[in-house]
Protein backbone atom coordinates (compact mmCIF):
# COMPACT_ATOMS: atom_id res chain seq x y z
CA UNK A 1 0.00 0.00 0.00
CA UNK A 2 2.76 2.37 1.05
CA UNK A 3 4.25 1.70 -2.42
CA UNK A 4 1.17 2.53 -4.38
CA UNK A 5 0.73 5.72 -2.14
CA UNK A 6 3.90 6.97 -2.61
CA UNK A 7 3.41 7.05 -6.85
CA UNK A 8 0.60 8.49 -6.00
CA UNK A 9 1.96 11.16 -4.40
CA UNK A 10 4.99 11.46 -6.57
CA UNK A 11 2.92 12.17 -9.63
CA UNK A 12 0.85 14.99 -7.79
CA UNK A 13 4.09 16.47 -6.81
CA UNK A 14 5.56 16.21 -10.88
CA UNK A 15 2.16 17.43 -11.73
CA UNK A 16 2.06 20.77 -9.82
CA UNK A 17 -0.19 19.92 -6.75
CA UNK A 18 1.19 22.49 -3.88
CA UNK A 19 3.81 21.93 -1.53
CA UNK A 20 1.85 21.66 1.39
CA UNK A 21 -0.37 19.44 0.43
CA UNK A 22 2.20 16.89 -0.84
CA UNK A 23 3.60 17.05 2.92
CA UNK A 24 0.25 16.71 4.62
CA UNK A 25 -0.01 13.56 2.24
CA UNK A 26 3.74 12.13 3.26
CA UNK A 27 2.94 12.73 6.44
CA UNK A 28 -0.25 10.92 6.54
CA UNK A 29 1.94 8.35 4.75
CA UNK A 30 4.55 8.46 6.87
CA UNK A 31 1.87 7.45 9.69
CA UNK A 32 0.51 4.66 7.95
CA UNK A 33 -3.01 7.05 7.65
CA UNK A 34 -3.50 5.40 4.06
CA UNK A 35 -7.02 6.40 3.78
CA UNK A 36 -6.22 10.17 4.45
CA UNK A 37 -3.42 10.17 2.19
CA UNK A 38 -5.53 9.27 -0.70
CA UNK A 39 -8.25 11.47 0.36
CA UNK A 40 -5.52 14.16 0.53
CA UNK A 41 -4.30 13.64 -2.97
CA UNK A 42 -7.00 13.35 -4.85
CA UNK A 43 -9.60 15.97 -2.98
CA UNK A 44 -6.43 18.37 -4.26
CA UNK A 45 -5.74 17.46 -7.32
CA UNK A 46 -9.44 17.81 -7.97
CA UNK A 47 -9.55 21.16 -6.14
CA UNK A 48 -7.08 22.42 -8.63
CA UNK A 49 -8.08 21.03 -11.82
CA UNK A 50 -4.94 19.19 -11.95
CA UNK A 51 -4.99 16.48 -15.21
CA UNK A 52 -4.12 13.06 -14.80
CA UNK A 53 -3.86 10.08 -17.65
CA UNK A 54 -5.33 6.56 -17.72
CA UNK A 55 -2.60 5.28 -15.66
CA UNK A 56 -3.15 7.73 -12.62
CA UNK A 57 -6.72 7.05 -12.65
CA UNK A 58 -6.22 2.92 -12.43
CA UNK A 59 -3.82 3.21 -9.51
CA UNK A 60 -6.11 5.45 -7.90
CA UNK A 61 -8.98 2.90 -8.36
CA UNK A 62 -6.16 -0.10 -7.15
CA UNK A 63 -5.86 1.86 -3.82
CA UNK A 64 -9.53 2.86 -3.49
CA UNK A 65 -10.18 -1.15 -3.67
CA UNK A 66 -7.43 -1.84 -1.67
CA UNK A 67 -8.86 0.75 0.88
CA UNK A 68 -12.14 -0.99 0.66
CA UNK A 69 -13.41 2.17 -0.34
CA UNK A 70 -16.94 2.82 -2.24
CA UNK A 71 -16.28 3.77 -5.86
CA UNK A 72 -17.93 6.68 -5.40
CA UNK A 73 -15.44 8.31 -3.30
CA UNK A 74 -12.75 8.67 -5.88
CA UNK A 75 -15.09 8.14 -9.40
CA UNK A 76 -14.85 12.31 -9.32
CA UNK A 77 -11.43 11.99 -9.99
CA UNK A 78 -12.19 10.33 -13.55
CA UNK A 79 -13.23 13.86 -14.75
CA UNK A 80 -9.38 14.78 -14.54
CA UNK A 81 -8.23 12.56 -17.44
CA UNK A 82 -7.27 14.23 -19.86
CA UNK A 83 -9.16 13.88 -22.93
CA UNK A 84 -6.03 12.93 -25.52
CA UNK A 85 -5.17 9.81 -22.98
CA UNK A 86 -8.38 8.14 -23.37
CA UNK A 87 -10.31 6.72 -20.67
CA UNK A 88 -10.90 3.48 -18.60
CA UNK A 89 -13.76 1.85 -16.63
Amino acid sequence: MKESLSKLIEFASSNGMIDDDIKNAKDFLYYNEYGLCFETVISQMYEYNIKIDVDFYNLVCKIGEKLNLEFENYSFIKELINESSGSSR
